[in-house]
């Protein structure tokens, strides 16, 4: 059965099947912060900061399934598990619990992906994504953007653009990097968010944009924001062909029934 990763449950769902495969007797803080930030330490600022954005994602698919056009005993059932999910979270934020002892709320067997909690995520994901989906940029493309951005804000320190410029870059550079390193937490949304935030800045301080231009560096800032642009273009593209794809079966169903009552 396909699973999907263009919703928070179906995020969720992966970084616990990914997390259990890391060494039981490890502490849980430890394994969670090199799955989701393995180039720093787990006591560092970035690993607390994912640590800290992972545990939000329950609160996410709250959300996100309240928003779903569904009963509310359909909701309930959604999120039957849930709970389990969020108690094994308060034992990863417990610097003293070993991986092994947290797995064991969500299954005492240690079968954590066949598990009721893990099961009911994809389940979740799965309505999510049907009726919900948020755009995905490929990994493939985030670690190349990464590369870029982090290259591209070496190269502005380095340069001798006016210290108002250099320090506005870098400021919403260093954003939207933040928003590609938690990327397979909180999905894309605030990939987006950050691009918006930066064009917003720029238009505000449009001598920031003619400086960059005069060192080279409009061009390739115009590169990273077309790559982003370009997912976006795509995931709403591929959402609206599939909600006009549907719409238009609904009308053909309804069409031969319609058809069938005047029959003889």
């Amino acid at each position: 059965m396909a699973e999907y990763e263009d919703n928070p449950a179906g995020r969720l769902r992966t970084l616990l099947i990914e997390l259990h495969r890391a060494a039981p007797n490890t502490p849980a803080w430890d394994a969670v912060a090199r799955l989701l930030v393995p180039e720093a330490p787990p006591s560092s600022p970035e690993a607390l900061r994912a640590i800290t954005r992972l545990l939000e994602l329950p609160a996410d698919i709250r959300a996100a399934v309240a928003a779903l056009d569904e009963d509310d005993e359909e909701k309930e059932h959604l999120l039957e598990h849930l709970d389990k999910v969020e108690t094994f979270l308060t034992y990863v934020a417990n610097r003293n619990t070993n991986l092994q002892s947290a797995f064991q709320v969500l299954s005492i067997g240690g079968d954590v992906p066949n598990s009721a909690a893990v099961q009911s995520l994809g389940t979740c994901s799965r309505r999510l994504h049907r009726y919900s989906p948020e755009a995905v940029i490929p990994l493939e493309e985030v670690d190349a953007l990464v590369q870029s951005v982090t290259t591209l804000m070496d190269d502005i320190r380095a340069s001798s653009l006016e210290q108002a410029a250099k320090l506005l870059l870098l400021h919403h550079l260093h954003r939207l990097l933040q928003a590609l390193d938690l990327i397979r937490i909180t999905g894309a949304a605030p990939v987006e968010e950050s691009l918006d935030a930066f064009f917003g800045a720029v238009s505000r301080n449009p001598e920031v944009m003619q400086d960059a231009g005069r060192h080279g560096f409009a061009e390739r800032l115009a590169g990273i924001a077309n790559v982003i642009r370009t997912a976006f273009d795509i995931a709403r593209g591929v959402r609206q062909f599939g909600t006009e794809t549907h719409a238009v079966i609904e009308q053909g169903t309804n069409a031969i029934e319609q058809a069938r009552h005047l029959l003889p």
